[in-house]
């Protein structure tokens, strides 16, 4: 009977040194979460940096938040959505998060659209990203994109939400993929009859991609390219059809 009283004895003191050591550890992690808390919401921001950033310059993201600076204030004063939505409205701004550096430092950390194509409109020119954003062409910092035609490239505050670019779209998101196609496709355009159409790098020889099915034409592309075009040169080929699942319809020179 004694050695059965001992063991179950035993067993309750074992199970008891790891309850106690771990409310020790939630103890110590909750007083460092306060201590973070308390640390986080009596900083005074002392200056604000951002990171991230390409086309967008520092002058024109301090600009921004010029009238409604935090720095002197305490972090639990500042208006952080007023901030990021300041941040926001540059063109180029796609995403903004902030976090708490060292000795008070605000850092903004900033994502920034891509352009997808370069529109051509007549005199006019713009970039355009995905969604159909428009965004501005910052001479000294330019991008190695497709030019496209046939859309408005103005106003900067509209989206091109039709359903031919939307096909464009698809088409420079599936050729950007592709690899291939980015860099052998020049020009992009539309028409309601053959859809996509786009010319090529070298020659400039008219490529037929359609209205769907994008990621089957750039392969085709790929696999006519090196099984048929480097044997007989871009040069003797004028139109190049892609739309059909089983074939390739050429014009030839």
């Amino acid at each position: 009977m004694s050695k059965k009283k001992s063991h179950s004895k035993s067993k309750s003191n074992g199970t008891k040194r790891p309850v106690t050591l771990i409310a020790g550890v939630f103890f110590i992690v909750g007083l460092a979460v306060l201590g973070g808390y308390y640390f986080e919401q009596n900083t005074r921001i002392t200056d604000v940096d951002f990171s991230g950033h390409r086309f967008t310059s520092s002058e024109e993201l301090q600009a921004t938040i010029a009238e409604i600076s935090p720095v002197g204030m305490l972090a639990d004063s500042v208006d952080f959505g007023m901030l990021m939505n300041s941040i926001h409205s540059l063109p180029y701004v796609e995403n903004v998060n902030v976090t708490m550096g060292f000795r008070g430092k605000l850092q903004f950390n900033v994502t920034e659209r891509k352009p997808l194509a370069l529109l051509i409109d007549g005199s006019k020119r713009n970039y355009v990203a995905e969604g159909g954003i428009r965004l501005p062409i910052i001479p000294e910092k330019t991008e190695d994109v497709p030019l496209v035609y046939g859309f408005a490239a103005e106003p900067l505050s509209d989206t091109l939400k039709t359903e031919a670019f939307q096909q464009v779209e698809d088409f420079l998101t599936a050729a950007r993929e592709n690899r291939f196609g980015w860099i052998t496709i020049s020009e992009v355009a539309w028409n309601e009859r053959e859809g996509v159409v786009a010319l090529t790098a070298e020659n400039g020889v008219k490529l037929l991609f359609g209205h769907s099915d994008f990621e089957t034409g750039l392969k085709h592309w790929q696999a006519f390219y090196g099984e048929v075009i480097s044997t007989k040169g871009i040069g003797a080929f004028r139109q190049i059809d892609l739309r059909f699942r089983n074939q390739v319809v050429t014009k030839e020179l």
